[in-house]
C-alpha cells in the first residue's frame, strides 16, 4: 500500500496527516514549530516527530518514514534561498515536494482550483493560484514584514506597553496587563523580548483581542492597524481578478469583524485545510481526483 504524508508546518506547530492512495486518513500527529528560519535540522526533527506520531496513530506495523511520499507546506519558504536549502536537504522520505504553507493552504482551500489564500497566524503570507501561475505576498518575518500577523500584533503590543509604562502614552488596561506579566519590570520584558521567538510574541494576541472587545484604546489601535494591513494585502494579492480568498490561521477569526465590508465580501470559507493541500502536493491520487 502506498502511503502519503501531508505536513502543515507553521510557526507555532507542525501537523502531519498520513493517508492511503484513496485519500483516506489513516493517522495524524503534531509536533513543534516548523518555520525554516529556525534551521533545517530543527525543522526536519519536528517534521519527523509529527510524522512518527501520525504513523503511531495509524497503527501500521513495519511502516517508517522511508515509506512515505511527503508533501510539505512550510512557514518561511517565501525566501527562494530557503526553498533551495529544503530541496537539497537529505530528507528521510520516499519522495518529497516542499512549498510554502500558503501554497498548500491555497491548494486545500480551493481543492486545487484557482483561488487565493491569506494565512494570518503567527506569521502572515498570501498565495494566489490562477491559470497555473502563482502569486505570493508577505511572509518575510515579523521583524521586517508580516504586518497583521500574530507575532506582529504581539510585538507591537509589547513595545507600546513599555512605552506607556514610561509615561509616554496612556497606560491602558492592556498595557498594564502586559507589564504585569513581567513584574512591571522593563529589564525583564526587554530580556524576554531579546530571546523571544515569533510564537512567543504571538502568545500575547488573545490578550490584545480581549481588550479590544472591551474598548481598550491601545488594543483597538493595534487591531485596527492590523486590519488595515490585512486589507492592503488582500487588495494587492487578488486586485480586480475576481478570485475569492480564504482567510485562515489563528488570527483570521478574531480580526474579521474589524475588516471593511468590501474586504469581507471577497472572503470565502476554505473547502479544505492545509493538510488536504499538502496531501495533494504529495501526489496522493485520492486528493487529485
Amino acid at each position: 500500500m502506498e502511503l502519503y504524508l501531508g505536513i502543515d508546518g507553521g510557526g507555532t506547530k507542525c501537523r502531519a496527516r498520513i493517508a492511503d492512495g484513496n485519500g483516506v486518513t489513516l493517522g495524524e500527529g503534531i509536533a513543534g514549530s516548523a518555520n525554516t528560519r529556525l534551521g533545517l535540522d530543527a525543522v526536519f526533527a519536528e517534521i519527523a516527530s509529527a510524522a512518527g506520531n501520525a504513523l503511531a496513530a495509524a497503527g501500521l506495523p513495519g511502516a517508517g518514514l522511508g515509506d512515505l511520499h511527503a508533501g510539505l507546506g512550510l512557514a518561511g519558504l517565501a525566501l527562494e534561498s530557503e526553498r533551495a536549502k529544503v530541496a537539497a536537504y537529505a530528507h528521510p522520505f520516499a519522495t518529497m515536494v516542499a512549498e510554502s504553507d500558503a501554497h498548500t493552504a491555497c491548494l486545500g482551500a480551493h481543492s486545487g482550483r484557482d483561488g487565493a489564500i491569506l494565512i494570518v497566524g503567527t506569521g502572515c503570507c498570501g498565495c494566489a493560484l490562477e491559470g497555473g501561475v502563482e502569486r505570493t505576498i508577505s511572509g518575510w518575518g515579523f521583524e521586517i514584514g508580516d504586518r497583521g500577523s500574530g507575532a506582529w500584533i504581539g510585538h507591537r503590543a509589547c513595545r507600546r506597553a513599555l512605552w506607556a509604562f514610561e509615561g509616554l502614552a496612556p497606560y491602558t488596561d492592556l498595557a498594564r496587563e502586559i507589564m504585569a506579566r513581567f513584574d512591571d519590570s522593563p529589564e525583564i520584558i526587554v530580556g524576554w523580548a531579546t530571546a523571544a521567538k515569533p510564537r512567543d510574541f504571538g502568545s500575547v494576541v488573545p490578550l490584545v483581542f480581549a481588550h479590544a472587545e472591551r474598548g481598550d484604546a491601545l488594543a483597538l489601535t493595534i487591531v485596527r492597524q492590523a486590519a488595515r494591513d490585512i486589507a492592503a494585502l488582500v487588495a494587492k494579492l487578488i486586485g480586480s481578478s475576481g478570485l475569492k480568498l480564504a482567510l485562515v490561521g489563528g488570527v483570521a477569526e478574531p480580526i474579521t469583524p474589524y475588516l471593511d465590508e468590501e474586504v469581507r465580501a471577497r472572503l470565502m470559507p476554505p473547502e479544505g485545510g492545509a493538510l488536504s493541500g499538502a496531501l495533494r502536493l504529495s501526489g496522493c491520487p485520492g486528493q487529485l481526483a
